[in-house]
């Protein structure tokens, strides 16, 4: 017996070979090496658990994401971000405008309300040196969260966001605004057909580059 196994181990380690697996770890898609043996194709748990690690760690937000101008998809909504740029409020002060434009992607009409797409939800823009900003002004955005979308329509959106504490202009323009965040909930309303393809459907968008 003990010899069957020793020569069921060996032909198994002369079969294997190394190759890569393409997998979406953190929303991006990651080179995984994998080794196959007997057909069947294997990841180590270190490998994993090293990508995670270099990708902000397991317990970094999986949202799906991408660049500026570039077109993001949760199975439920698109959206793309088109343009960053400062603005100012009598009440905030300076801070950051994100606009973003978000698309019906399904086949039946819906509200963002019924599908994830919350007024009240987090947004949030991140800097070079750690910091983010979650206080925003969102003027109208309630009422077009509770409108109806059909199939392809969209709306166009900024979000305006601001620090804690009102900054001066210049001060603002001296950190651009690095991410953006748009909070999805994973949940759907009664009646709607479409389910998100993936299991943290927020957005979060790369404010450095751009598609």
């Amino acid at each position: 017996m003990r010899r069957t196994a020793l020569t069921v181990l060996a032909a198994l380690s002369t079969a294997a070979s190394a190759a890569s697996v393409t997998l979406p770890l953190n929303g991006q898609p990651t080179a995984v090496p994998t080794t196959v043996i007997g057909g069947v194709t294997y990841v180590k748990l270190a490998d994993l658990q090293r990508l995670l690690a270099a990708q902000g760690g397991a317990n970094q937000k999986a949202s799906v994401s991408g660049c500026v101008n570039e077109w993001l998809f949760n199975g439920i909504w698109r959206m793309r971000v088109t343009k960053v740029a400062p603005v100012q409020d009598q009440y905030y002060g300076n801070g950051w405008g994100v606009t973003i434009e978000l698309k019906n992607g399904t086949t039946q009409t819906m509200r963002m309300d019924d599908a994830g797409i919350k007024y009240n939800g987090a947004v949030n823009v991140t800097f070079a040196d750690g910091d983010s900003w979650a206080k925003s002004w969102r003027s109208g955005w309630q009422d077009k969260t509770y409108a109806k979308l059909p199939q392809g329509t969209g709306t166009v959106y900024t979000f305006a966001v601001f620090p804690e504490e009102k900054m001066a202009a210049d001060a603002v323009q001296a950190m651009p605004a690095q991410k953006f965040l748009l909070d999805i909930e994973p949940t759907t309303a009664d009646g709607v057909k479409a389910k998100f393809s993936v299991a943290d459907p927020s957005f979060r968008v790369d404010l450095t580059c751009r598609k």
